[in-house]
């Protein structure tokens, strides 16, 4: 499996802490069946820099403790890039990292609660500019929850999204729950990743969460969402998507608002 965002380069931002640490992360997710860890530190102004020369640097000094250390995972570079209005030109001049330093794939973070301005407008000029928009845990996005048309027209664009472990698991409570079940139904979102900040609350590990959300969309898609698809956006390419299986869907969010805390 690849997991495509993790915090795991240690000391950049909200992640891990140590190196010490990031060792027993890489561990823990191999033993988990992931084969290859994206870095995807935090690249926002005023809080988490994290330019790509600096990322590179970080990956290439943790890639070469986890080998001495006998740890079966490749580490790639990327990043958890902040929307702001020059982010073309940031992917241009080299400052704003991309997934697997490949120029072409960029891992978009929104806020989770104020809106974005224009955001239809920035994904085609990104678009435009020959770059693939993946974002980072749409499921989580209020913007995208108080109207899931606004997720549907820029993934309409082109955009893929990436849902988090934790959001299938019921980790960020209900109502990102059930969103994130509508949004895979729906065949909107194609990567499963852990956005892993360290090794308790937000642990580096897929298997769980794959195993929920086959029951969703079935066994293919799920195993292509972390495996398929990421290793082509990893790449620069297209991925291709399997068809959605159509298992029975569950009570609608409306009806699961209402009946909330009822036994099932």
């Amino acid at each position: 499996m690849i997991d495509l965002h993790t915090h795991i380069l240690p000391g950049v931002d909200d992640g891990v802490r140590t190196e010490d640490e990031a060792v027993e992360f890489a561990r823990v997710a191999a033993a988990d069946g992931v084969e290859v860890i994206v870095a995807t530190p935090h690249c926002k102004e005023g809080s988490w820099v994290n330019e790509r020369e600096g990322v590179l640097e970080a990956v290439a000094r943790l890639a070469k403790r986890l080998a001495a250390e006998g740890v079966a995972v490749r580490l790639e570079p990327g990043a958890e890039v902040h929307l702001v209005p020059d982010l073309v030109q940031r992917v241009a001049d080299g400052r704003a990292p991309t997934l697997g330093d490949n120029r072409r794939t960029l891992l978009l973070e929104l806020s989770l609660s104020q809106y974005p301005v224009e955001l239809e407008n920035l994904v085609f000029q990104l678009k435009l500019a020959g770059l693939a928009v993946l974002f980072a845990h749409p499921e989580r996005i209020r913007y995208f929850r108080d109207d899931v048309r606004r997720y549907e027209s820029v993934v309409r664009m082109g955009a893929y999204g990436q849902m988090t472990t934790g959001s299938v698991l019921g980790l960020f409570g209900a109502e990102v729950r059930e969103f994130s079940e509508e949004l895979l139904r729906k065949g909107l979102c194609h990567v499963l990743a852990s956005d892993a900040h360290n090794l308790r609350g937000r642990p580096p590990v897929l298997g769980p969460a794959r195993a929920a959300l086959a029951a969703w969309v079935g066994e293919e898609y799920a195993r292509a969402m972390t495996t398929s698809v990421p290793r082509a956006l990893l790449d620069g390419r297209e991925p291709e998507l399997p068809p959605l299986a159509t298992p029975p869907a569950r009570r609608s969010r409306w009806l699961g608002r209402l009946f909330r805390g009822q036994p099932s």
